[in-house]
């Protein structure tokens, strides 16, 4: 009789693995392998693209027509490096010529020329990606005060139009002629337009009525 011990389930050797059982084991291995690595693993800047949070600032808030503001503006987020970058938008920002670092900064002067309402927003960029991948992490809109507009001086004389210009806080500008019978040594056109927003001390050019050169008269 046989007094070597039995093996029951598998034989003494290396046991061979069944062509499904080695697929599974692929699969598997593959699973812990996307579980541990970072889906962003070959795209170093989504990391802080996707994490990060930011804040934006503007004073004085509301803003002052014809004085300056200054943007105040602040982020962060995970592994954020040379890979990533700020794009902020609104006056005073060239979104097409300038990026900065993730992180905290401020702008110079920023002279407000515009009327109502106006907006900056602070997007991350991840320079890495090559769809461009991008997130608006913050925007601030705040009102505009003090708005100065150009009168109205059409039908003045140019004594006229030059007091009424003045008292608005703007100047004379270019001086031209128009044939216009209907307003002959009066304002016909002006520019910019009555109504227009325009910072004092800008000049308004005026165009006056003429009459026509003989034999041409006015009617």
């Amino acid at each position: 009789m046989d007094a070597s011990p039995h093996r029951i389930g598998r034989t003494a050797g290396r046991s061979k693995r069944s062509p499904r059982a080695a697929l599974l084991v692929a699969a598997a291995l593959l699973a812990t392998a996307f579980a541990t690595a970072p889906a962003y693993a070959d795209d170093p800047g989504l990391g802080c693209a996707i994490t990060a949070t930011g804040s934006l600032s503007v004073a004085p808030s509301p803003v002052v027509f014809g004085q300056n503001a200054r943007v105040v503006w602040n982020a962060g987020g995970e592994g954020c490096g040379p890979d990533d970058a700020l794009l902020i938008t609104g006056p005073g920002f060239d979104p097409a010529t300038e990026i900065f670092p993730v992180g905290g900064g401020s702008s110079g002067p920023v002279l407000i020329t515009s009327a109502g309402t106006v907006t900056w927003t602070l997007t991350v960029i991840d320079l890495s990606s090559d769809t461009g991948f991008t997130r608006i992490l913050a925007s601030v809109t705040v009102p505009v005060t003090g708005v100065k507009v150009v009168p109205n001086v059409l039908g003045d004389s140019r004594d006229q139009a030059s007091r009424a210009l003045s008292a608005a806080g703007y100047v004379v500008g270019a001086v031209g002629t128009v044939v216009d019978c209907d307003s002959v040594g009066r304002v016909s056109r002006q520019s910019p337009g009555a109504g227009t927003p325009l910072l004092p001390g800008s000049p308004v050019a005026l165009t006056l009525g003429v009459k026509p050169p003989p034999p041409r008269v006015c009617r």
